[in-house]
């Protein structure tokens, strides 16, 4: 094909390198301490809101959660 791409169908690798949600990344609130893990990947943005303020990434949920 003239784009490179050997099949117009994007194999399944593709879509994981696409995709700019990742199953496993954690979100923290600092005033209440909710803690949220995204359990399905896709393509988009996630901005998690809780308490009025953007939660922030956490790298590692299993410490945090076990606080």
């Amino acid at each position: 094909m003239a784009n490179g791409m050997e099949s117009p169908e994007w194999t399944h690798d593709e879509w994981l390198d696409a995709w700019t949600i990742h199953v496993g990344k954690a979100y923290r609130c600092d005033q209440c301490n909710t803690l949220i893990m995204v359990t399905k990947g896709g393509v988009g943005t996630l901005e998690p809101i809780c308490c009025g303020e953007p939660m922030k990434p956490v790298e590692q949920p299993d410490r945090i959660a076990d606080q």
